[in-house]
């Protein structure tokens, strides 16, 4: 059996079958594309997925291929936390909190705008947002949910350069993150 430790020394079985497959290619895309950009290599993605680099190109294509699948998946994942919700400001604080645990959508987006990138090309859709606009009951709540938005684009980029500027420690994050989320449901809410 050919397997690999995950962060717990747990054996992780290679993945079968089509879906599993697919699955894991683009959890490793995810991990790589957020940390590397397009700089991240098609070969270790694939020895991070436990699959051979052909089947990269099979299941996806090229790079650039990868690339709009790992942002499709993430955008349709938020759009998944947003259409669940009723209330604008749970959705908000549901989406920071999901972005505050590794934001590889976020980074992924971030990293194709700093090597210029024609994110048109990438991405021309955003779920997430659309669902939460239905949420907006006015232009004034949607000009809010876009400043909820940048707070959650930038704390996912910078939180740890944030935080030392601060003088928050490391372990302090999951507390200042509580907060945040609790300001950015005050920001969007209709009760104001």
């Amino acid at each position: 059996m050919n397997t690999r430790l995950d962060r717990t020394s747990k054996p992780i079985a290679k993945p079968s079958g089509s879906d599993e497959v697919r699955a894991a290619i683009l959890a490793a895309a995810g991990r790589h594309f957020a940390r590397h950009g397009t700089a991240a290599s098609l070969r270790d993605i694939a020895t991070d997925a436990q699959v051979n680099l052909g089947l990269i190109h099979r299941h996806f294509g090229n790079k650039d291929d990868l690339i709009r699948a790992v942002l499709e998946s993430h955008a349709n994942a938020g759009a998944g936390l947003a259409s669940r919700s009723t209330d604008l400001a749970g959705a908000v604080q549901e989406i920071f909190g999901h972005n505050a645990d590794g934001g590889q959508y976020i980074k992924t987006l971030a990293w194709l705008l700093l090597e210029n990138a024609p994110i048109e090309q990438f991405q021309t859709q955003y779920p997430t947002i659309n669902a939460l606009r239905e949420l907006a009951t006015g232009e004034d709540q949607e000009l809010h949910l876009l400043a909820a938005f940048a707070l959650i684009y930038g704390w996912t980029v910078f939180s740890d350069q944030l935080l030392a500027a601060f003088g928050h420690k490391p372990r302090a994050r999951h507390q200042v993150e509580q907060q945040l989320s609790v300001i950015l449901g005050q920001l969007v809410s209709s009760e104001r």
